[in-house]
């Protein structure tokens, strides 16, 4: 087996390892699994595609407009989802909340770019590192890094900052965090915003590799989700370790077999740990819970 299928694992692991971070900052204050998280992804991946592939703007109006369009995508998702959840009352409408989320946006995308089977720019950083004899391009290099420094960043964001705090506070008890003054709906709002912004940027990443096609956010979600169980929700380090576990395992058992079993052994490997620490490899009991 050569070291690139090992690059490609760690690769699509930084992926997914971003994806549950974002799933894991909207889960710490609302308790709600976001199932329209992977649709930021395949927004970053049609702006790229969009701005650099066909009006040729280039990288700079294509990451500028990634952010902009991010935070308005993730002001829109939090008024999809979170709105339903408080007029209902009941505890499941956020299951049917962010599936509406992800079918309208998976719907959009799909009729805009309805022609094009793969959202895929040219590379944000081309070239390739040569090291023993493999050519590991810079796109993947850098793509690692980002997500170690992003989940690194919000895992110090946690501890260090007042504003971490009241985030802990609020994913804690909402209720008495109300009652200490803390803005519970402006965290949630800053919530879905930074995570939406950062799939974004995960979707223009990746999307110069990997397939995405306007239909792919749901399998994004999927395996983000798989990867934030994994290492524990809620826990950025464990999203990174369940990402890369994920995104490893995947490139490995397709290379040797299929894709199938590789979705087979990733699920499996799932069930057994859960079974082993039901909160997540760095979970904690309350948030598996």
């Amino acid at each position: 087996m050569s070291a690139q299928v090992w690059i490609d694992g760690l690769f699509a692991g930084a992926i997914y390892a971003l994806v549950a971070l974002a799933l894991a900052i909207v889960f710490q204050p609302t308790r709600v699994m976001n199932f329209a998280q992977g649709e930021p992804i395949v927004l970053g991946a049609a702006i790229s595609y969009q701005v650099v592939a066909l009006w040729h703007w280039g990288w700079p109006a294509a990451l500028a407009l990634t952010l902009g369009l991010g935070v308005v995508m993730g002001l829109l998702t939090e008024r999809m989802i979170m709105l339903p959840v408080r007029l209902s009352g009941s505890r499941y409408a956020w299951i049917i909340a962010t599936l509406a989320a992800a079918m309208i946006f998976q719907a959009l995308f799909t009729l805009r770019f309805y022609d094009v089977d793969a959202l895929r720019p040219k590379a944000l950083v081309s070239g390739f590192l040569d090291i023993f004899g493999q050519r590991i391009s810079w796109q993947q290099l850098l793509t690692i890094a980002v997500a170690i420094v992003v989940v690194a960043g919000y895992d110090a964001f946690l501890r260090l900052t007042a504003y971490g705090r009241a985030i802990r506070a609020a994913s804690h008890d909402a209720d008495a965090a109300v009652i200490m003054g803390i803005p519970v709906r402006r965290i949630v709002l800053l919530s879905f915003v930074i995570a939406a912004v950062i799939c974004a940027f995960a979707g223009v990443l990746a999307a110069p590799i990997l397939f995405i096609g306007p239909a792919s956010g749901l399998v994004f979600t999927i395996k983000g989700f798989t990867a934030a169980v994994i290492g524990g929700v809620g826990s950025p380090r464990g999203a990174l370790a369940g990402g890369m576990i994920v995104g490893l395992l995947d490139a490995v058992i397709r290379n040797l077999t299929s894709a199938t079993i590789g979705d087979f052994v990733v699920f499996g490997l799932l069930a057994l740990i859960l079974v082993a620490f039901p909160s997540g490899l760095f979970g904690k009991p309350m948030e598996a819970h």
